[in-house]
């Protein structure tokens, strides 16, 4: 069983699809793909101190193109 954490909600037809779920034993698992049955990617992150370091790099680098592309944009 797991839940969902996350679910795109821009243009899946245009930029694809992408899914973080949480998974009852604790993994996170990411899914991303392009709405053809079979052509996605998953990811998953471990409940360890690895995956968690993992997760905070990934927020990082997130966090870091907000503020980079909204500088591009004019938003900041």
């Amino acid at each position: 069983m797991s839940s969902d954490l996350y679910t795109s909600e821009i243009d899946s037809e245009k930029h694809g699809y992408l899914i973080v779920d949480l998974i009852s034993s604790g993994f996170l698992r990411i899914v991303s793909g392009r709405g053809e049955e079979g052509n996605y990617g998953r990811f998953t992150l471990p409940p360890t101190p690895e995956g968690w370091k993992e997760a905070e790099n990934l927020i990082a680098a997130l966090q870091e193109w907000v503020r980079h592309s909204k500088e591009l944009e004019g938003e900041t």
